[in-house]
Parts: structure tokens; C-alpha cells; sequence
């Protein structure tokens, strides 16, 4: 009867001890990326990441419908542009809600536009304290106008670099990107875009090392560093690619756009392991 019950308790071990060791492989076999300080991404971590960020939403505050209702007057104003109107507004939503960054990020831009950079400067980096972690393109805004403050780029360079994204023709975005990164070398938000238009791997990969060498701020550091994952995986380099992307994903300095479009990066790269 000893060795009966004996013998049943060791199968019972034995298939515990298994199912376990299955449970543990399985685990194993589904983590993507692990770095030396313990962190780690599973494939159901990346099931519903689009590599998108509503910054409309992002806020943890519940946002008063007035200072709502007034900031979409002010972009509408804006629109058109009514300048000082759309200020108005904008600063009305800001004093009802003064810590949701949306009014003064546009109020920023809206600076920006008239041509006055030293409230653009003071609004964008009002709106980096608000969000630290990136909303929109304050970080490179913030970058090149204190930049241009300091002498280090010219007067202008962040409406003359804006041009790319304000205009649709691909042809026109590539020749301003050119003619930044020839004039105006260390600035690498242009190097980011140039490497983005350009078709042949090998001279992304250049733009790429160029701006990264630059002092990128943290937003065009990132995308940089996504794209050179995107080129690492292209020549069959995958799991240099997963390093990269991972050590952007858990980096402090990363912003929320970065993490999310790495994250989304990560899911397609190893979609067919």
C-alpha cells in the first residue's frame, strides 16, 4: 500500500513538474525582447499596439467642456488666419484648464506662425513641463528655437523646417530637406526627414548616422533610431533590430510617440516568428 501511494504521488510530481516546465518554455518562447536589467516584451504585450498616440486623450484630467468648446474656436480661427482671435481663445481655455497642454501647444504654434518666437519658445516649453514625455513636435520645436536663441541655428530655421511637413509634394519635402542638412548640417531633424524620403538603404543608413551624431533631441532620436531598426531588419539583421527597438521602448528619455511607433515597429518586424 506505501509503494502504490508512492508510486502515485511521484507520477503526480512528475506531470506537475512537466506541465510546469511546458508553461515555463512556452513563456520563454514568447518573449520578444529582454535586456539585462530584467525588462522584458511578450508578443501579447504588442497585440493591440497601432504605433499611434491620440494626444486628445492622453490627458489623466477630465477636461472642462468650455475650455474644449474654446480651444476648437481657436483652431478654426487659426485656420483661417485669425492670429490674434485664435490667441484670445486659446488663452481663455488655457486659464479655465492652465494644465491640459492642447491650448498651449497651439498657442505656441499659433506664436509661431505670426512670427514670434520668443512667446512660440516660452509656450513650448510650457508645454513640456505639461507633458514631458512629448505631445506632438514640442520636443524638436523646443530644440531648434533654443537653438536659434543661442545662436547655434539661425533665425527661422524651425518655420523653414516646417515646410516640409506643411507641404504634400514629395519632390518639394526632399529638396528642403536637402537644402537644410547642406546649409545647416548639425541640425538632425532634417537628416531624420531625408533619411525618411530617401529610396537607396545605404544612404538612409547614412542620413540616419548623421543625425544621430548630431545631439538629436529625444523625439528625433527616436524615430532615427526606429528607422535604423526598420534598416537592420531589411539586411537581415532582425535581432539587432529587436535590441534597438527594446532598449528605445524602455529608455526614460524616449517620448510616448517613440515607445508606441517602436512598439508598433517591434510587433511587424517579429509578426512572422
Amino acid at each position: 500500500m506505501l509503494t502504490k501511494n508512492f508510486y502515485g504521488l511521484f507520477l503526480l510530481s512528475f506531470f506537475s513538474c512537466q506541465n510546469s516546465s511546458d508553461k515555463t518554455n512556452k513563456n520563454q518562447q514568447n518573449i520578444i525582447f529582454k535586456d539585462s536589467s530584467g525588462h522584458s516584451i511578450k508578443k501579447e504585450d504588442l497585440e493591440n499596439i497601432t504605433g499611434k498616440v491620440n494626444y486628445e486623450i492622453m490627458s489623466n484630467q477630465t477636461i472642462d467642456p468650455k475650455a474644449i468648446s474654446l480651444h476648437h474656436e481657436a483652431r478654426e480661427l487659426g485656420q483661417k488666419g485669425n492670429y490674434d482671435l485664435s490667441i484670445a481663445k486659446l488663452e481663455e481655455a488655457i486659464d479655465i484648464q492652465p494644465n491640459w497642454a492642447y491650448p498651449t501647444y497651439d498657442l505656441a504654434y499659433t506664436y509661431l506662425l505670426k512670427g514670434d518666437y520668443d512667446n512660440a519658445l516660452k509656450f513650448y516649453k510650457k508645454t513640456d513641463e505639461l507633458e514631458p514625455k512629448g505631445f506632438f513636435t514640442s520636443k524638436t520645436a523646443l530644440y531648434t528655437l533654443e537653438g536659434e536663441k543661442s545662436g547655434k541655428f539661425p533665425k527661422g530655421l524651425y518655420v523653414a523646417y516646417m515646410q516640409i511637413e506643411w507641404t504634400d509634394d514629395v519632390s518639394e519635402k526632399m529638396k528642403i530637406a536637402r537644402a537644410i542638412t547642406e546649409k545647416i548640417p548639425d541640425f538632425p531633424p532634417a537628416w531624420k526627414d531625408l533619411a525618411i524620403l530617401l529610396d537607396n538603404k545605404i544612404e538612409r543608413l547614412k542620413a540616419i548616422e548623421k543625425g544621430l551624431s548630431k545631439n538629436p533631441d529625444a523625439d528625433t532620436k527616436g524615430i532615427l533610431e526606429i528607422n535604423k531598426a526598420i534598416i537592420l531588419n531589411e539586411s537581415g539583421e532582425k535581432e539587432k533590430a529587436k535590441k534597438l527597438l527594446g532598449n528605445l521602448i524602455f529608455s526614460p528619455d524616449a517620448t510616448i510617440s517613440n515607445v508606441e511607433l517602436a512598439k508598433f515597429t517591434l510587433k511587424s518586424i517579429t509578426a512572422d516568428n
